[in-house]
């Protein structure tokens, strides 16, 4: 089983190889967007090439929604990708497919449409257009999750590690608050900002970027005691999602998930690293509730 990570650093490659990653998820300034560091072209460059020289895989996060005036640099970066022996492209916006018809990268593109991705049909019209995979949405439940994995004939991806992306609008809503009470914008691009809901008492993290607002869960989700049988239905790719979360955590989350998929019970690995980690509000999400009963 493939396991993807998020990385902030080169270093990080090397630290997550040993722990057991097997991809690494890069993003730069213009095309990725809700991740913990963007890098230089010429950043990622160089680990892609540190990857490589480890026989491990490397990715990039190109899910910007684009507009008619930005779709020379999907062309622009496609090409980069191309040359740099990148193995996977994530993507939501169709207009990343059109031009990696044109570059011959079809095969390489990984569809992720955050919340849309809840059923099979949907599923396998996607692998039907020749990408390598598409990956689950996060918010339904663990059968509904299986059921797609056991009826899809192709790749499928699930993020199984990390707080979840809940929210996103390209309004920017902090920038618009700030205006509104008359006071100067300091948190652009900050990732310790959280909002608290007047009917929650969870901390939700909010980012505001270039794109725009980007609100995720106040819980972190941990899939230890659920990818073994995700993997016996078919799944044949994990992430670790590291944004807001130490090196370190995100270095164990990958060790537990390599030592359960080893076979050791996954109930003990997961009270133990809970237990190493009290402070963070652990959850399984919406893998054994329906998004409609809690939204």
């Amino acid at each position: 089983m493939e396991l993807v990570v998020t990385i902030e650093d080169i270093n990080d490659i090397q630290l997550y190889a040993k722990a057991g990653a097997t991809v690494f998820l890069f993003a730069d300034e213009f095309h990725g967007t809700r991740v913990a560091k963007k890098m230089t072209l010429d950043e990622i460059a160089q680990g892609c090439a540190f990857a490589k020289a480890l026989n491990l895989k490397t990715a990039l996060m190109m899910n910007r929604i684009y507009t008619d005036a930005e779709t020379s640099k999907i062309d622009e970066m496609l090409r980069f990708v191309k040359d740099i022996g990148m193995d996977w492209v994530y993507y939501n916006d169709p207009a990343v497919f059109m031009c990696a018809e044109e570059v011959g990268l079809v095969s390489h593109l990984v569809y992720e449409p955050d919340t849309l991705m809840t059923n099979s049909k949907d599923m396998q019209f996607v692998l039907d257009q020749g990408v390598h995979h598409a990956v689950l949405s996060t918010e339904i439940t663990l059968d509904e999750m299986k059921t797609m994995t056991r009826n899809v004939n192709g790749n499928t991806e699930a993020i199984v590690f990390g707080y979840l992306n809940m929210s996103y609008s390209k309004r920017h809503l902090i920038q618009n608050y700030c205006d509104e009470i008359g006071i100067e914008n300091t948190y652009q691009d900050a990732l310790n900002m959280v909002l608290i809901e007047s009917t929650r008492e969870g901390k939700m993290p909010i980012i505001e970027d270039a794109q725009g607002t980007h609100i995720f869960t106040d819980y972190v989700l941990d899939a230890f005691n659920e990818i073994v049988e995700l993997n016996k239905e078919g799944l044949q790719i994990v992430r670790v999602d590291g944004i807001f979360l130490s090196r370190d955590r995100i270095a164990d989350a990958c060790r537990a998930f390599r030592m359960i998929l080893s076979g050791l019970p996954s109930e003990i690995i997961k009270q133990k690293f809970e237990e190493k980690y009290p402070k963070i509000p652990w959850s399984t999400g919406y893998m054994y509730q329906k998004t409609n009963l809690v939204k």
